[in-house]
């Protein structure tokens, strides 16, 4: 897309991870972090708006996703490794302290990084995170996946099955397109892509908050569920947002899980508001936390 530029960032151990950026180099940081099982794509209606605003909006496919590499090894995709990732993407971009907007798996990851790494983390701006609401029952089965050699794992992943999934993680607002479908659906053409995917299923950890840990988050944070949010269900999201010193909760009526899709004016509007309020050094706005989901 014109004024979105592509490359890889080449790791230590000799892995790479795909970033895209837009915006002033110059301008203040933006980490954009997809959830599982997509890409930088997620955020196609988000990345101009916000570098027209003046931002250094920079996007990087997790590892195991898009096109970024795919380790194999034992342990590549537990919470710590990938909270490591962001911070050796922070490194290579030669940036020190960036705001982190996320989405669901990503926002698991934010958090973890900004638990690890406060004083790189100004604000976190998080649309249906992992950690902060109920699963569905697949997270039980995870750990009985079996291997899948060769190309099966690719197999596995017809073109029907991803559109599918685009219509349950939207909720009653917005639509996607042929495109979207095919642009998701395109990495799992890559057997590794898919194993790797399978194994976070296993590493990663999909448990929600303890309070304890939220309460030594100092970072001014914003939750933001769709009410309709079916992937992770927000039944504990008000609960939790109270643990955090810095904490907000914002409710999108009617959105499902992918609200940056689904809503995109409504959400850089929202992200721009909160990163001026945070330059400004006002803490979240907290009039929207009533609403409750469905």
């Amino acid at each position: 897309m014109p004024g979105i530029t592509a490359r890889n960032l080449a790791l230590p151990d000799g892995g790479h991870l795909r970033v895209v950026e837009s915006g002033p180099a110059s301008g203040r940081p933006l980490l954009l972090l997809h959830g599982w099982a997509v890409s930088s794509y997620l955020w196609r209606h988000n990345i101009l708006p916000l570098a027209a605003a003046g931002y250094r909006v920079v996007s990087i496919d997790l590892p195991g996703h898009g096109l970024s590499y795919a380790p194999d090894a034992a342990g590549s995709y537990t919470l710590a490794r990938f909270s490591a990732a962001v911070g050796q993407a922070l490194d290579l971009l030669a940036i020190r302290c960036a705001t982190i907007v996320a989405q669901s798996m990503g926002g698991k990851i934010a958090v973890q990084f900004a638990l690890d790494a406060p004083g790189r983390v100004s604000q976190l701006l998080l649309f249906g995170p992992v950690g902060f609401g109920l699963l569905p029952p697949w997270s039980v089965l995870s750990p009985f996946i079996p291997a899948l050699p060769g190309s099966v794992p690719s197999l596995l992943v017809p073109r029907r099955v991803v559109e599918f999934v685009q219509r349950r993680v939207h909720g009653k607002l917005g639509t996607f397109t042929e495109r979207d479908v095919d642009e998701y659906w395109a990495p799992t053409q890559f057997p590794g892509i898919v194993r790797a995917q399978l194994q976070m299923l296993k590493e990663f950890d999909w448990a929600p908050w303890e309070k304890p840990a939220l309460a030594a988050l100092r970072t001014p944070t914003r939750l933001v569920f769709g009410t309709r949010d079916r992937t992770v269900r927000p039944v504990h999201a008000t609960g939790l947002a109270s643990a955090l010193p810095q904490g907000a909760l914002t409710w999108i009526e009617d959105g499902g899980h992918v609200v940056m899709e689904e809503v995109p004016e409504r959400i850089n509007a929202l992200i721009l508001e909160d990163l001026a309020r945070d330059r400004r050094g006002e803490e979240p706005h907290r009039a929207h936390d009533a609403a409750p989901p469905r």
